[in-house]
């Protein structure tokens, strides 16, 4: 690496790119890597920081040089933690009682923050609005008590979607699936009928050169079974909640992932519970008929909690769930590449199966986070085999499984990750070139 290229990369954070919501600035898990091609630093990433937080699965939103977290206290209080991205320090902390207990401790979710709101949605249900620079909050609103809402198996789970001047929420009752709230007063916009259970985040495609609001549900709510279900993918128009489409087919009890896009036609859909994933394409044969949903392939194999990433013409997905969780069984796991023809390429089976782990892209790379141990992985992504650029332990003390669940976050050269007890920010840039005498 050139002295200026060192240089250039040795600004950080000021160099950041934000990380807004879930999935980042692009809706697909990858961000913009600021010194061109990504290359795993030889000496593996340093540690930048660690901070203290409570257990939970919610992964972290960047904006501005903050870093947003919905923690949880104890089995009483829903927290939003803002930390700084250069040096870990707490900048400031509110939040509200949210009292009960909830299968698998802590948060779920990610913060969406837009134009000085962070957006939050808390496992009982609450969806509340802060205000960034006054340090307050702006609006609440219960999905229980406001709008009927019926707790799912693992509490409410679906990250904020902000569209324009409208956040999305999932109430999931059983007269309202999705409803749009006015992002400045939380009054309700537009509400849907009844069209499924899940926590599923609906995703913001763009098909066929229209905006739309695409969701992964089930007709009944329960906990997920290891056998596939009837389901529906359904798709809103994002400004009014009006019912787009609406197609039938297999997933689980419990879908987790959101749909991605492959391209203006084409969208995956993945699910646990051994229900198998399916490339989609949606058809309209004139802007006067309706749209109709065709399943161009599905596969056997499928991702429980993290929705997989497109490169190129190859589908990478972590196809780890409960039925394959057993050491006898993670042969038929690990991280998959699939062709847009269905086509297994390759798997890693149990080495490495990764867990319930999270993944980022960076340019033609993916980090993976370990799910048992929290071990980050740079693969290249490529069809040809399983490549492995390097791995390091953020958190080394954690032998057994630590459930690091949470979608990891990239922030120009800054890698956010957390395990049950602490977040920490990796420093992905290698270290700065120095000339004699400095």
């Amino acid at each position: 690496m050139n002295l200026a290229l060192a240089l250039f990369l040795a600004a950080v954070p000021s160099l950041q790119s934000d990380w807004p919501q879930f999935m980042g600035p692009n809706g697909d898990m990858s961000a913009p890597w600021p010194g061109g091609d990504f290359a795993w630093p030889e000496e593996g990433p340093q540690v930048a920081w660690r901070a203290a937080i409570g257990e939970g699965y919610g992964g972290v939103a960047v904006a501005g040089g903050g870093v947003f977290l919905l923690d949880r206290e104890g089995d009483a209080r829903d927290v939003l933690r803002v930390f700084d991205l250069a040096d870990g320090s707490e900048r400031w902390s509110l939040g509200y009682a949210a009292p009960g207990r909830l299968d698998f401790k802590g948060s779920r979710t990610v913060p969406t923050v837009v134009s000085g709101q962070v957006f939050t949605t808390g496992g009982f249900g609450h969806v509340t609005c802060f205000d960034v620079e006054a340090h307050t909050i702006q609006w609440q609103v219960a999905l229980a008590e406001s709008l009927g809402g019926r707790q799912p198996m693992f509490g409410w789970s679906t990250h904020p979607v902000v569209v324009g001047d409208v956040v999305i929420a999932a109430p999931l009752s059983a007269e309202t699936t999705l409803v749009g709230l006015d992002r400045k007063t939380g009054a309700v916009r537009w509400r849907t009928g009844f069209l499924g259970y899940g926590h599923s985040t609906p995703a913001l495609l763009t098909l066929h050169g229209r905006e739309q609001l695409v969701m992964n549900t089930c007709p009944k709510p329960g906990s997920g079974q290891d056998q596939a279900m009837p389901a529906f993918v359904i798709a809103l128009d994002p400004s009014t909640g009006t019912l787009l489409w609406k197609h039938e087919t297999v997933l689980c009890r419990l879908p987790i992932t959101p749909p991605v896009a492959v391209d203006e036609r084409r969208f995956f859909v993945t699910g646990g519970y051994r229900s198998g994933s399916t490339l989609m394409q949606l058809v309209q044969p004139s802007a006067e008929e309706a749209f109709t949903v065709e399943e161009v392939f599905h596969v056997e194999r499928g991702a429980q909690v993290h929705p997989p990433v497109i490169h190129g013409s190859h589908i990478y997905l972590l196809a780890n769930e409960n039925w394959n969780d057993g050491r006898r069984r993670r042969s038929e796991g690990g991280l998959v590449c699939l062709g847009l023809d269905g086509k297994e390429h390759w798997r890693t089976g149990a080495n490495p199966f990764f867990g319930r782990g999270g993944l980022v892209r960076v340019g033609d790379t993916l980090l993976i986070q370990d799910g048992f141990d929290g071990t980050l992985r740079a693969v290249r992504m490529t069809p040809e085999r399983y490549t492995e650029l390097g791995a390091f332990r953020p958190f080394p003390e954690v032998e057994r499984d630590g459930r690091m669940w949470a979608p990891p976050a990239l922030a120009g050269t800054r890698l956010l990750l957390r395990s049950q007890e602490e977040l920490v920010a990796l420093e992905l840039a290698p270290k700065r070139a120095t000339r004699d005498g400095d």
